[in-house]
């Protein structure tokens, strides 16, 4: 009977020392459970050492403060509020500067997605013996982009740029060089596109702005030392944000709808490559012309809502961007300040 005794205690032991031990750590919490009773002033007799050990047993029988319960680590409701009120200022204060980096990375992830879509259709013109069309829009970034057709008039047809690439199924410019009336025949043979073929996905860019966006002349012998200086184009069309520049080869996406109607997109401002690399925009009157460099203006907005640049503007400093294009090299340079 002793035996089975002794074996009924072995068993129970084990069970009544983590009753007593569950029991010791709940015990520790409650000077954290009894501020709300004593008030703030409860605290002054913790100091945040204490306060763990006890709460946690990390610590067991850390000596008592001398001097009246007061201990050197202690802290006051007070003290806590001015910290508070430290960090909230200080959070308010940086928003701005946050605000700034993070509106630079978007224009950078842009410029250089724009950038890279340019090479692309450059080595695929060649690679493929054809010619090659990138369109440039921009659209109302506060409407939806599933929504067709997006919105380029109005008050606010801003804030996101779309860019897609189509190539000739059969190789050719699908126009004749003329200087009169030249893309005429494009339009008239358009057919919905039937007579190109996508290249890629349409991609788009959020806050950002380049229609109508001309920086102006910024030339290395006035400006030698900035990061922005360069030789500019004559203008439009090769300056492609300019209010007057465009292209009489515009193609609508998705493929398959007409110039007119049933396109969520229609891109107007149109740089084509040949099946050489080089690179033209088409005019109505300017036949085979090659300039020698294309500009992209850019420019961050915020939504809708950018901010205009006087003619004049200091381009040295801001978070523009700028993209040339060497027509006939195919070299792809982006200028920031």
């Amino acid at each position: 009977m002793s035996d089975i005794r002794h074996q009924k205690s072995e068993r129970v032991k084990p069970h009544y020392a983590q009753a007593l031990r569950a029991l010791y750590r709940i015990s520790h919490f409650r000077p954290l459970l009894s501020l709300g009773e004593h008030g703030p002033d409860s605290l002054r007799g913790l100091c945040r050492g204490r306060l763990l050990a006890k709460a946690f047993g990390v610590a067991r029988g850390t000596p008592k403060p001398s001097g009246g319960g007061l201990c050197e680590g202690g802290f006051t409701l007070l003290e806590l509020l001015v910290v508070i009120g430290i960090i909230a200022t200080l959070l308010v204060l940086i928003g701005p500067a946050f605000t700034t980096i993070t509106r630079g990375t978007d224009v950078s992830s842009a410029i250089y997605g724009v950038k890279g879509v340019l090479e692309n259709a450059r080595a695929y013109a060649k690679a493929n013996h054809t010619c090659v069309f990138v369109g440039l829009t921009e659209v109302d970034s506060s409407v939806d982009p599933l929504v067709s057709p997006q919105i380029t008039t109005g008050d606010t047809p801003y804030g996101r740029v779309a860019v897609a690439v189509v190539a000739s199924k059969d190789g050719t410019s699908q126009y004749q060089y003329a200087t009169s009336d030249q893309g005429n025949d494009w339009t008239a043979s358009y057919s919905n596109g039937a007579h190109l073929i996508a290249v890629g996905k349409l991609q788009t860019y959020e806050n950002l702005h380049f229609v109508p966006v001309d920086f102006g002349s910024w030339s290395p012998t006035a400006h030698p030392n900035s990061k922005m200086a360069r030789y500019q184009p004559t203008g439009p069309p090769y300056i492609l944000g300019h209010a007057l520049s465009s292209s009489v080869t515009p193609f609508t996406w998705p493929l398959g709808s007409p110039l007119d109607s049933g396109y969520q997109y229609r891109f107007e401002r149109v740089i084509n490559f040949d099946s050489t690399g080089i690179a033209r925009i088409a005019t109505s009157t300017n036949g085979d012309a090659i300039a020698h460099v294309i500009e992209i203006d850019f420019q961050p907005s915020h939504g809708t809502v950018f901010q205009p640049l006087p003619a004049d503007f200091n381009q040295d400093a801001g978070s523009h961007a700028v993209i040339q294009l060497g027509t006939t090299s195919g070299a792809v340079r982006v200028y920031r300040p």
